[in-house]
Formats: C-alpha cells, sequence, structure tokens
C-alpha cells in the first residue's frame, strides 16, 4: 500500500469533521481560523471552505496527482501558523490544556509536514518544474488571505477590520474595501496558478501595497493596538515575505507565464 494512502484518510476525515463544524451547537467548538474561534456565518464559511479543500487534498493525495505538493505545501505552513496563532491569542486554554495542547500541536504540525516529506520522498510532483510548486503554494495562500478578507466583512471582534493604508475600517468601509481586496485576491491567486503574465503585474502590485500598508499602520493605528514583539516580528517577516517572495518569483520566471 502508498505510504500517501494514510495521511490521505487522515485529511478525509479531517474534511468531514470540518465539514459538520457548522452544525455545532457549542460555541467552543467553533473553526479557528488564524487563532481566532469563529461563530456563525463565518465559522460556516471557513469550516466549508476547508472542508472542500481537505477533501481535494485528500483524493490529490490518493491518486498521487502533481498538485497534492503545492497543496501540501500551503497547508502545512497555514497549520503552522494558526497554531502558533491560537496558543498566543488564547493564552487562557495553553494554560489549562497545555499537555493536551502540545501533544495537538505535535500532531498536526507533524502531520502536515511530514506529508510534505513523505511527497517530495516519493516523488510526486517531481515531473513538474521546480518553480510550479512554488507558486501554487503561493496561489493557495493568497487564496487563504482572500477567504480572510472576507470573513473581515463580520468583524468577528473588535481588531479585525480591514486596515487599508494603515486605518482600520469599520461598517460599510470594511465590507467595500474587504470584499474588494478579497476579489483582488481571489484573481491574484488564480493568475498565479494558471501561470498567467497578469499575475505579475497584481503580484507587484500587491507586494508595494503590503509594504506601503505595514508602515502607515506604525504611524496611524489607535493607542494599544501594538502587538506583542513575539507576535509582530513573526507576522512582518510572512506579510513581507509571502508577498515579495512570490512577486520575485513571478519576475524570475516571467518568460514562461502565458498572456
Amino acid at each position: 500500500m502508498n505510504v500517501l494512502r494514510v495521511p490521505a484518510v487522515l485529511f478525509a476525515a479531517l474534511a468531514v469533521m470540518n465539514f459538520l463544524k457548522p452544525f455545532e451547537l457549542q460555541a467552543e467548538h467553533g473553526f479557528v481560523f488564524l487563532g481566532r474561534r469563529l461563530s456563525g456565518a463565518p465559522n460556516a464559511i471557513a469550516s466549508l471552505t476547508f472542508a472542500t479543500f481537505l477533501a481535494l487534498y485528500a483524493e490529490s493525495l490518493w491518486r498521487l496527482r502533481a498538485r497534492a505538493l503545492p497543496m501540501a505545501m500551503a497547508y502545512a505552513g497555514y497549520v503552522c501558523v494558526n497554531l502558533a496563532l491560537f496558543r498566543m491569542r488564547s493564552p487562557e486554554i495553553a494554560a489549562v490544556n497545555s499537555l493536551y495542547g502540545f501533544t495537538y500541536i505535535a500532531i498536526a504540525a507533524g502531520t502536515s509536514l511530514g506529508t510534505v516529506l513523505l511527497l517530495i520522498r516519493e516523488g510526486v510532483g517531481a515531473a513538474e518544474p521546480p518553480y510550479r510548486n512554488a507558486l501554487r503554494a503561493f496561489a493557495l495562500l493568497f487564496g487563504l488571505m482572500a477567504l480572510s478578507n472576507i470573513l473581515k466583512q463580520f468583524v468577528y471582534t473588535d481588531t479585525t477590520g480591514f486596515v487599508l493604508l494603515g486605518q482600520r475600517l469599520s461598517g460599510a468601509a470594511n465590507v467595500y474595501a474587504s470584499l474588494g481586496f478579497a476579489a483582488f485576491l481571489a484573481l491574484y491567486a488564480s493568475s498565479i496558478w494558471m501561470e498567467k503574465r497578469r499575475a505579475l503585474v497584481l503580484g507587484a502590485g500587491y507586494a508595494v501595497y503590503v509594504l506601503a500598508n505595514l508602515t502607515l499602520w506604525n504611524f496611524r493605528k489607535p493607542d494599544g493596538a501594538d502587538a506583542p514583539m513575539l507576535f509582530a516580528i513573526p507576522y512582518l517577516i510572512i506579510a513581507i515575505g509571502v508577498s515579495c517572495g512570490a512577486a520575485t518569483m513571478l519576475y524570475r520566471v516571467k518568460e514562461r507565464l502565458e498572456a
């Protein structure tokens, strides 16, 4: 039996669990997205989206499809960030359930990262150009960011409104901006996945926007919005690294992009 069918079954089971989360009656069982436990409409949207992704991921692993590798890379990155953010944003839970928490982190991170290593060892996706797997992983991460922006219109906490040029929005402005950027990121993600030339322009523009937004936020952020260095530094590295890294890679392979 192919060893990759083991994680395929595990991710298929996780897809079923996520599909059932919108029907949970207890708030503590809501979907955890980027370190925050959701409820209501955000919980339904995020859990059903991830259920669909995990079902496709499981099918790709089972059939050893080339797309399984970028899906694994993106999902492993998301899992590690999600676990870290949850522990930082819910210290009271981490303190009460420390043994369970560390065990859960070890299993979740180990399974997601281990699947990436198994795919590489088995040569899945090896026939693809090396840049393609990385670009498609970036595409999935931008799709994740599009989902995050879709959820911002619900403002499921007081500190998650969309930040536009360093200013946190609320009300109708938050809805329009978050949905507008969600559409932009969805277009960017699909353009990267299909290796369209427009992805290079979209990527360059988005990288410049991210740098400007982070800089302006430092001057415009409201009182009390300072994040701990333990959170701020990794956030800056990820935000700048993903946006600029994708734009740089697109530029390096620009001759291979289609019109």
